[in-house]
């Protein structure tokens, strides 16, 4: 921890309305009781997001999407899944469960990983296994369409909030651990929210640590479980500060909003009552790709993430990148050889996996002649391959999401099952297909048979 960060205690807030605080118990016995606290209700009557979907969604229709015809795909409806085989064990010894080692692991990626079932069933085969799974490092990403957030129940997010974003920037950039910063001035609708309990409504976090910047100072108002308001002065520096939250009890929400000055948020940690057995950490933003590592600031990381490491790390980008129709192999290469050494320099010993983007289909639709039918399948077995041979450099093993799928083309057939594994764009997967990839990952790490 920072020598500048703060220890405040706090027993509770409801932002800006009167409200009782509930009373605190010390028996360890009630940590895991539902918690009374009420649900999050945002300001203007709006109802709080929920940041994790837990109920499957229903099956895609490909109907009416302008599909290449059967004829014109020929062998290429056929539905292809092939296992990719397991991954050298000494090469992802940071992944080895099971032993009873705790583990902690991170996931950075694009919508992919952001959002859907990808990342909840591989949290899920760990759980079906009797290992408790909790995340560490809350990236500040509530607000950004298409982004669930392992570990928040809901949140609520004011309109001050702006967004830097490491991959979009033209030059390198300081940002935080999530290649995200949010970034908020004093006002009405400065205001953030966390409901930080689990499904099941169980507050299972004992202390939040607030990971920020104030360039010239500031001031936030926060309190925790609809009790009492409190503010906090910060102080001004050039590197990334805390501010510790704790109760005498589990957290189940906290609120807070700038009331004076320019915060930059990097995050929270979060302190569980339990340390679970597996840390798992999910850093998906849409339309990212690896330039955000890239253009990071490798000692701000390391600094911002005050004493949170890994065991192991997974990159999973290369379909934004396949998009450009001028993609440069060897530009493609030198840019992921400098995201690699910014996260060798933040992560030396971590075990490394890069996960190759998934095939891509082309649709029928728009004026022009049309694409290839694989015209986005080669770039993305151009991605994949510079991605084993850049990677084997730093130490980083590949696993190839396209061979799943059959290799080049194989979106098709991933379209035509029953029920569908792709999305109606044939770029992204369906609630299925994503599963069905989980699912595939996990046993290629060892985590199933």
């Amino acid at each position: 921890m920072a020598p500048v960060s703060r220890l405040l205690i706090i027993s509770a807030w409801c932002a800006g309305l009167l409200a009782l605080s509930l009373p605190h118990s010390a028996q360890a016995q009630d940590a895991r009781l539902a918690s009374p606290v009420d649900d999050l209700v945002c300001p203007h009557a709006a109802p709080a997001p929920k940041a994790v979907t837990t109920h499957p969604a229903a099956s895609v229709s490909m109907a009416g999407n302008q599909m290449p015809s059967d004829a014109e795909l020929g062998p290429l409806v056929r539905t292809t899944v092939r296992e990719q085989p397991a991954l050298d064990p000494q090469a992802i010894a940071g992944f080895a469960i099971g032993n009873g080692t705790p583990r902690r692991m991170a996931f950075w990626g694009d919508s992919h990983i952001a959002g859907g079932p990808f990342m909840p069933t591989l949290i899920s085969v760990l759980r079906d296994k009797g290992l408790s799974v909790a995340p560490r490092f809350l990236p500040p990403t509530m607000g950004r369409a298409n982004v669930n957030l392992p570990g928040l129940r809901a949140y609520c997010i004011g309109s001050d909030w702006n967004t830097d974003i490491a991959y979009t920037s033209p030059n390198p950039i300081d940002i935080g651990p999530a290649l995200v910063n949010r970034v908020a001035v004093a006002g009405p609708e400065s205001y953030l929210w966390l409901d930080l309990r689990d499904a099941s409504r169980q507050p299972d976090v004992q202390q939040v640590q607030v990971v920020y910047n104030a360039p010239s100072g500031a001031t936030i108002d926060y309190a925790i479980d609809n009790g009492a308001l409190h503010s906090a002065s910060l102080t001004s520096g050039g590197t990334s500060q805390t501010l510790t939250v704790r109760s005498d009890r589990p957290i189940s929400t906290l609120k807070l909003r700038v009331s004076q000055g320019k915060l930059v948020l990097y995050g929270f940690v979060l302190d569980p009552v339990q340390p679970p057995a597996v840390t798992f950490d999910v850093f998906g933003l849409p339309s990212a790709t690896v330039k955000g590592w890239a253009n990071a600031n490798p000692q701000l990381i390391a600094q911002a993430l005050h004493g949170v490491s890994y065991d192991g790390v997974v990159l999973e980008y290369g379909t934004n990148e396949g998009a450009d129709p001028d993609f440069d192999r060897d530009k493609y290469a030198a840019l992921l050889s400098k995201a690699l050494t910014n996260m060798r320099t933040v992560f030396p010993s971590a075990s490394c996996v890069l996960v190759g983007p998934p095939d891509r289909g082309v649709l029928r639709q728009g004026k022009g002649a049309p694409l290839p039918l694989l015209a986005y399948s080669r770039v993305h077995q151009q991605i994949e391959n510079t991605q084993r041979e850049v990677g084997s450099r730093f130490g980083c093993v590949a696993w190839s999401w396209q061979g799943l799928m059959g290799g080049q083309g194989g979106s098709y057939g991933w379209a035509h099952a029953q029920p569908s594994l792709m999305g109606r764009d044939l770029i992204h997967l369906s609630p299925d297909g994503y599963r069905r990839t989980g699912r595939a990952l996990a046993k290629s790490l060892g985590w199933t048979p």
